[in-house]
């Protein structure tokens, strides 16, 4: 069952208790079914829980972080990415035109 943060109260929903699918083809913020102003209540399925604490992957979903962990062996952590400075962005610009010049066989000065 694909569960999501809920983008008002921020706690775990079910895709399927919820109107998660007609939101993402609306491209809107989904919402759980208690702050959905058309549904307005919560489900009862399971207890409401806060996000706090849960991975989101890729696609947004989220995953519980210690059955990941349990499932891997090791913690999250270790395949987090190392935090970067931010960057001048002319950087990208200057490593692009050297990137060209050496495909040409040139050397910008």
């Amino acid at each position: 069952m694909p569960l999501f943060p809920c983008s008002k109260c921020n706690c775990i929903e079910d895709t399927a208790l919820s109107h998660y699918w007609a939101a993402r083809l609306r491209q809107k913020t989904a919402l759980c079914s208690a702050c959905d102003p058309t549904i307005g209540k919560w489900h009862g399925e399971f207890a409401r829980e806060s996000a706090e604490g849960w991975v989101t992957d890729r696609s947004g979903f989220l995953l519980d972080k210690h059955a990941v962990e349990r499932w891997l062996g090791q913690p999250v952590a270790t395949f987090a990415r190392p935090l970067q400075a931010p960057s001048d962005p002319r950087d990208a610009v200057k490593a692009h035109v050297l990137a060209l010049d050496a495909a040409d066989g040139t050397r910008a000065t």
